[in-house]
């Protein structure tokens, strides 16, 4: 069967997506077109490019808190900025180029329109709020108000303003537009799956679902929350566009907590294993 997998963010949680895509592989369950926010766009632009996922899932479990590599400089320059004028620049605790070099390195420098597998990314201009979309082609696709759609990029790139959550991550000037998480207006890509020709979208959603959060005590957690509450909203309405959406609930993972790597993995593994049967029903009406 063809259908097409929206994967959401969730930053560290975004592993979870692995264990999920390895499970649909089991049931011969293989998306023909495939789309990310943030955490998700890195999984699926690396299976887009024909990384395996029992790769990623190797690549996974070497991850540390060296992906956050913290602008130690920029941060202290940023204060003295505030102290001494009431103003700063500083835009980020972290650069984001530990990742946007491992991507690189993994998707072998390959540009969106050289993808695989039909692959869109997202990604926000924090200036306009227009919401914009890497797509490996948008012959079928039309830019509106809202949206705009872009197909020359390398992928490496697209990836990185995507998993820009504000005030964590820098943001990236691309194409003159700085751009941030595409959770911010995005939360699961499912609609642009559709306008690519995908009859049938399931979505994977790892954010906040509802649940009090007792750990949200620092900078880090603050952004990403903020960024999940908000994906929460925005699901609440547009679940309509998904024919299933899976959630395995893992909300309780920090940032930082790479240590539960292995269990994010399974924890993704299990979702979609125990809601098997509803969605080969879904997929195969």
């Amino acid at each position: 069967m063809r259908f097409g997998l929206a994967l959401s963010g969730g930053a560290t949680r975004g592993v979870a997506h692995i264990g999920a895509m390895k499970a649909l592989e089991e049931e011969g369950l293989v998306p023909s077109w495939i789309s990310g926010t943030s955490a998700g766009s890195i999984v699926a632009a690396l299976y887009a490019c024909g990384v395996g996922v029992r790769e990623m899932e190797k690549i996974a479990l070497t991850l540390d808190k060296r992906i956050y590599d913290t602008d130690y400089k920029g941060i202290i320059w940023g204060i003295l900025q505030w102290i001494l004028t009431w103003d700063t620049t500083w835009d980020g605790i972290v650069k984001g180029k530990y990742l946007q070099n491992l991507i690189k390195d993994l998707t072998g420098g390959k540009w969106i329109r050289e993808s695989k597998l039909p692959l869109a990314i997202t990604a926000v201009d924090i200036n306009t709020a227009q919401t914009v979309i890497f797509v490996n082609n948008k012959r079928m696709i039309k830019d509106d108000d809202d949206i705009l759609y872009i197909d020359n990029v390398p992928i490496y790139q697209a990836v990185r303003a995507s998993i820009a959550i504000p005030v964590i991550f820098k943001p990236v000037i691309i194409q003159g537009m700085r751009q941030v998480d595409g959770g911010v207006t995005v939360s699961v890509p499912t609609q642009v799956l559709r306008n690519m020709g995908a009859e049938k979208v399931m979505g994977i959603n790892l954010g906040y679902s509802g649940q009090r959060r007792s750990d949200v005590n620092n900078i880090l957690e603050i952004g990403s929350q903020t960024i999940d509450i908000m994906s929460y909203k925005i699901m609440k309405s547009t679940t309509h566009k998904a024919d299933i959406i899976i959630n395995p609930h893992i909300y309780d993972v920090g940032m930082l907590d790479m240590h539960r790597i292995p269990e994010m993995i399974e924890r993704g593994y299990r979702a979609v294993k125990d809601s098997i049967v509803s969605i080969k029903r879904v997929m195969n009406r």
